[in-house]
């Protein structure tokens, strides 16, 4: 396998550490609203800006201004739910959900690198009827790919929720999506910072909030739906409903600041280290690439490292002693990433 277009390279002269790299592909930002253009009130996000959603005449999703909302120094936000009653029941079933296509292939733009990032936080039910509220990904067919729900309907011992968040991941062995519980909840009535990173050539993803990580390098989705982005859902999963009415409770999602991007990953930086008499190679990693170290006595002449290549199972560093006795006058080291 030829090595990815976004080798680095790292030579050591000793006595002299230098780094010979390569130009990035370019990265953007795909989408960004904080939501100051939308009108306020209720049914106004859908239609605007290329927003699409269900039930679009409910008053079920919307824009309140900072007057309304109560979030000094946050301006506009849309919100999503905040309104017990009984309202028919429409083709989207109990999911009242707002989304902005982007449609991207990051890895046709060489850009593999996704980052989503979101102001969330989720108002309390007045009422015992409470519903959850999940944030989605969503490929250009509209076949969802992964995402979590903020569990506001879970109680503790105390009647109020737990404020769970779970996982969706897709389960080979039932071909239907599952939940699975993470390590970590949200805090009640409180804006935090969400953010997903998902590499679509590796296919693994990390979500973080309030940039604590809720897990980290874990595999996104593994159906046979094509891999890219076509949206980030917004949604509120109603939990009471009759076969013809949803029946929510009083509850929302506030959500601000949503932004969707694309970047290369980070190019491989190196350093070396001679503290210990021998050469300590040390370079970053991301999670399914493979790593080769070679080494030259000419810059002209490469021999790979017997003992790594490696691939990496998750992001951070790596580092590695050259044992080679005695050592040359010279010798320049490099590492070679090469794509899954």
């Amino acid at each position: 396998m030829n090595p990815h277009p976004l080798e680095r390279n790292l030579a050591r002269f000793f006595g002299l550490c230098c780094l010979l790299s390569s130009q990035y592909s370019l990265a953007g930002e795909a989408y960004y609203t904080g939501f100051e253009t939308f009108s306020v009130g209720n049914n106004t996000i859908t239609g605007t800006d290329g927003w699409v959603g269900s039930y679009t005449t409910s008053q079920l999703h919307g824009v309140m201004s900072e007057a309304q909302h109560g979030v000094v120094g946050l301006g506009n936000a849309a919100f999503i739910g905040g309104f017990a009653g009984s309202f028919t029941k429409s083709t989207a079933g109990s999911s009242v959900y707002v989304r902005r296509p982007v449609n991207l292939d990051p890895v046709a733009l060489n850009q593999e690198i996704a980052t989503f990032r979101l102001s969330i936080g989720i108002k309390d039910s007045s009422t015992t009827k409470r519903d959850n509220f999940e944030v989605l990904v969503y490929n250009q067919a509209n076949i969802l790919l992964g995402g979590l729900q903020f569990d506001n309907t879970t109680l503790d011992t105390s009647g109020n929720p737990r404020r769970l968040i779970y996982r969706l991941y897709y389960d080979t062995s039932t071909s239907s999506f599952r939940y699975a519980l993470t390590s970590l909840t949200f805090l009640p009535e409180t804006m935090e910072r969400l953010e997903y990173r998902i590499n679509f050539r590796t296919n693994r993803w990390s979500a973080y909030l309030s940039d604590l990580p809720i897990f980290e390098d874990l595999t996104f989705y593994s159906g046979s739906a094509t891999r890219n982005l076509g949206s980030v859902m917004l949604k509120m999963a109603v939990t009471s409903s009759t076969s013809t009415t949803i029946l929510p409770g009083d509850n929302y999602v506030l959500f601000d600041d949503y932004s969707v991007r694309t970047d290369a990953i980070d190019p491989v930086t190196a350093e070396i280290s001679t503290s210990s008499g021998s050469p300590a190679i040390t370079w970053n990693e991301e999670a399914g690439y493979s790593y080769q170290l070679q080494v030259s006595e000419n810059l002209s002449n490469w021999t790979n490292s017997p003992d790594i290549p490696w691939t990496a199972t998750a992001g951070g560093t790596r580092s590695y002693t050259d044992p080679t006795t005695p050592l040359p006058e010279r010798r320049f080291y490099r590492i070679q990433r090469t794509s899954p």
